[in-house]
């Protein structure tokens, strides 16, 4: 039925889209072709990506942590969201430790950050970004992190550096026939018709086409999605 409609006429009958360029963008049509009228396309020059924002901690030797064992907590403001981040530091752990231990209640918090470390030099940082690009109308950041109203000790966010943004979220920045535009996303969609995704930019000057591909060759893309799709089924059902 995705492949085109349950209707014999119709089997197989979904028009696939194109891209002169797909290791910079590529896409899929999701609107509607009349046969007989003129096939949809544009150009497109993709100048920047969007990307996240990301804050990079203080690099820390792995030794023994310069915090007092305590229950430290931070706040993380997100889309007027506000969520707290507890966590305790016992006698004796190093920096490390406590920055994997993070590391790990960030990525299972579910709240649309992501953390990772870094080592240089036998020093250890902590890295946390978002998991969406770019900011809307008068929005200056995607995430804030801070200590000062939070509940439980406060110097764990200066002390790991945090709170630095080593890198602000930027919008995806394209031309479309000649027009300019720019998204907080790699994704989107043109003219109710093709789902756009980004993943490289153009040279100076250089621009791609997208438009649809012609009956065979949408043909042959929905019967080789068509046996991707019963291979999967059947790779799927031999595990029961």
């Amino acid at each position: 039925a995705s492949l085109g409609g349950l209707d014999d006429e119709d089997l197989l009958s979904k028009k696939t889209a194109y891209s002169t360029n797909p290791d910079v963008a590529t896409a899929n049509f999701v609107g509607t072709y009349k046969p007989g009228t003129a096939s949809p396309s544009f150009t497109l020059e993709v100048k920047e990506l969007a990307t996240p924002q990301e804050n990079m901690g203080r690099f820390l030797e792995k030794g023994k942590i310069g915090l007092d064992p305590a229950t430290y907590s931070f706040d993380v403001t997100i889309n007027d969201m506000n969520y707290e981040f507890q966590f305790s530091i016992s006698e004796n752990e190093t920096n490390q430790e406590v920055q994997e231990r993070l590391v790990r209640l960030i990525n299972t918090s579910g709240v649309g950050l992501k953390s990772h470390m870094l080592e240089s030099n036998n020093r250890t940082a902590l890295v946390i970004s978002s998991e969406t690009t770019g900011l809307g109308n008068d929005q200056k950041y995607i995430f804030r992190i801070s200590d000062e109203h939070t509940s439980k000790t406060k110097g764990a966010t200066s002390y790991l550096g945090l709170d630095y943004i080593s890198h602000e979220a930027t919008n995806a920045k394209f031309v479309i026939n000649g027009e300019e535009r720019s998204t907080t996303s790699n994704e989107f969609t043109v003219g109710h018709m093709f789902d756009v995704a980004l993943s490289g930019t153009t040279a100076v000057g250089e621009t791609l086409t997208i438009g649809l591909k012609t009956d065979m060759e949408s043909l042959t893309d929905n019967v080789l999605q068509l046996t991707k799709g019963f291979n999967d089924f059947i790779k799927a059902t031999s595990d029961y």
